[in-house]
């Protein structure tokens, strides 16, 4: 219950609330049960008082090791008495016997009949601790624990009981069995003839020496002539221990969260190993709530969890122009200065940039993102870095630096922050509706964002052809260039990269300013332009041409343009 919602929450313990109790059994109909289950019949259950709201019997285990438990936790013996196993409480009857010295045997000349002994502080447990399961805070696991303010003693008693219980019920349980640990402190030894045949373990006795009486609860019976009897001291009063005070649960606070930053990106194959159809997710916040769900659906409803960043992503925005530029070679002339919400940036050396260190993206106007790496990380200000040493337009990028950058474009380091989203194929060039947000919180908490995003598989596009060269013959114009690969094009002994594609194909089209005049449909990195052609569709053979060569997928279609003027 919730003590802050109802105000008669406090008669949950004693008073009318019934809800939730009717589920508890009595600890005698649940021995009852469990000697059910082991089929076991021949048993007498005398006086075990108690509730029990859940217990759990959670593997392969005998009889008594399943009764063990319940022994510990509602103080009762199990014994043997006339053929049937007894199951009797402790310190609930009045003793069997009243015993002085008189009444024992003297086993030896000189030795006594009766000794006392009593344990040292330092081997008793100064707190006791029982783990269980808390019916209050949705069956999760609990620890009760009782401790001695006093003593030199630094031992801790310890037991995992696979039992639903209450609170104050549990804590009740570890001030007896802690109390029960100190009174039993003292052992009794002595012998009584076979005339007290009827005394057996369990039983209360009081025996008095000396003129002190004290009672014990007989633990052993050893039979040897005379009667051997070990028994610990027993006081009433531990079982019958005022009920704990009940510690209401609250309701955990919910601390107060922003809405994380996010970034979807349409990427091509970083390493080559991903799938063609990858896209890409990016989120930061700060605080890092730890982990940020993210979940999609085709409509407004039905969302299913798509992936957990667990990282927060190293983002944020540029401050600076960036003009186009050439791949390849570092540009050296050309610095970017970007502005992070979090995180460092680093410097690397030319070998680890090679290797594919200080990988980052940023989004153009049309929402391409070009990756760049970047050799110098220099700090100008608190959060701010200018990066120089540039590789422009990586993996096949290029195409998105084919006009300046403006300030304020989107910034993302390509790292451990990044989240891969296996797409179905169904998926690309579908809208999606995503919802993102920390993980701790229910989707359609106000900390999470609602969007929507198309990705393109932008993976499975081949890369722009390279290398363009035109030669002319009697009017005809011949083409030629080199392919690239999306995939597995770093090796330096392979004499051609893979084609990565099912087949070779390429698609030519020839310009008139923005009119397509004509397209050539060929299998080989080659293409002729024939004069007669040329004829059909300019009136004339033509000086100059602008052509765009495209390498054609299967499945994604065309791939990035090749532009020359020719």
């Amino acid at each position: 219950f919730n003590a802050e919602v109802w105000g008669d929450g406090a008669n949950w313990t004693l008073g009318h609330w019934l809800t939730g109790r009717f589920a508890s059994g009595s600890v005698d109909a649940t021995l009852a049960q469990v000697l059910a289950d082991y089929d076991f019949s021949d048993y007498q259950i005398n006086g075990v008082a108690g509730t029990l709201p859940g217990y759990v019997i959670d593997r392969v285990m005998s009889v008594r090791d399943a009764l063990q438990p319940l022994e510990l936790a509602f103080f009762f013996d199990t014994l043997e008495s006339d053929g049937q196993i007894v199951f009797r409480p402790r310190g609930q009857e009045p003793p069997v016997a009243d015993l002085i010295e008189d009444d024992m045997v003297e086993t030896r000349p000189g030795d006594a009949v009766l000794t006392i002994t009593r344990g040292q502080e330092t081997e008793l447990p100064a707190s006791t601790k029982i783990t269980y399961v808390d019916e209050a805070r949705d069956y999760q696991s609990a620890v009760a624990e009782a401790r001695r303010l006093t003593g030199a003693s630094g031992r801790v008693a310890q037991a995992e009981l696979a039992m639903v219980l209450e609170g104050g019920q549990a804590r009740q349980i570890a001030d007896s069995w802690l109390l029960e640990t100190w009174v039993a402190r003292e052992r009794a030894a002595f012998e009584v003839p076979p005339s007290l045949l009827a005394l057996e373990p369990g039983d209360a006795l009081d025996v008095t020496r000396m003129g002190q009486t004290k009672r014990v609860r007989i633990t052993e019976i050893a039979e040897h002539g005379g009667r051997r009897i070990e028994a610990r001291r027993l006081d009433p009063a531990v079982y019958a221990a005022a009920p704990a005070p009940t510690r209401d649960p609250k309701p955990p606070v919910t601390p107060a969260s922003g809405t994380a930053l996010g970034a979807f990106l349409d990427l091509p194959l970083l390493k080559g190993s991903e799938p063609a159809d990858a896209g890409y997710f990016a989120a930061t916040q700060t605080p890092w709530p730890g982990t940020i769900a993210l979940y999609s659906s085709p409509e407004t409803t039905g969302y299913a969890l798509r992936g957990l960043e667990t990282v927060p992503a190293l983002m944020g925005e540029t401050l600076t122009a960036l003009p186009s530029g050439v791949s390849g070679v570092f540009d050296l002339a050309t610095s970017l200065q970007v502005e992070i919400g979090g995180g460092q940036l680093t410097s690397l050396t030319d070998l680890q940039v090679f290797a594919g260190g200080n990988s980052a993206a940023v989004q153009n106007a049309d929402g391409e993102w070009e990756i760049f790496q970047f050799r110098t990380a220099s700090l100008i200000s608190t959060g701010i870095y200018e990066l120089s040493g540039l590789l422009r337009g990586q993996f096949g990028s290029e195409h998105a630096m084919s006009a300046p950058l403006a300030a304020g474009a989107p910034f993302v380091l390509l790292d451990y922050g990044l989240l891969r989203l296996d797409l179905e194929p169904s998926e690309v060039a579908t809208p999606l509706n995503f919802q993102y947000g920390p993980a701790s919180r229910a989707l359609g908490d106000p900390s999470y964002v609602a969007t929507s995003h198309t990705y393109r598989g932008v993976g499975a596009r081949p890369l722009s052809p390279v290398h363009l060269t035109a030669t002319r013959s009697s009017g005809d114009l011949t083409l030629s260039w080199i392919r690239r690969t999306r995939s597995g094009g770093d090796s330096w002994v392979s004499a051609e990269v893979p084609l990565s594609e099912a087949s070779e194909r390429y698609e030519v089209d020839v310009l008139d300013g923005t009119i397509v005049r004509r397209t050539l449909a060929i299998t080989t990195p080659v293409a002729l332009y024939t004069s007669a052609q040329q004829t059909t569709d300019f009136g004339a053979p033509q000086n100059s041409i602008t052509v765009r060569i495209y390498q054609v997928s299967d499945t994604a279609g065309r791939g990035i343009a090749l532009s020359g003027l020719v």
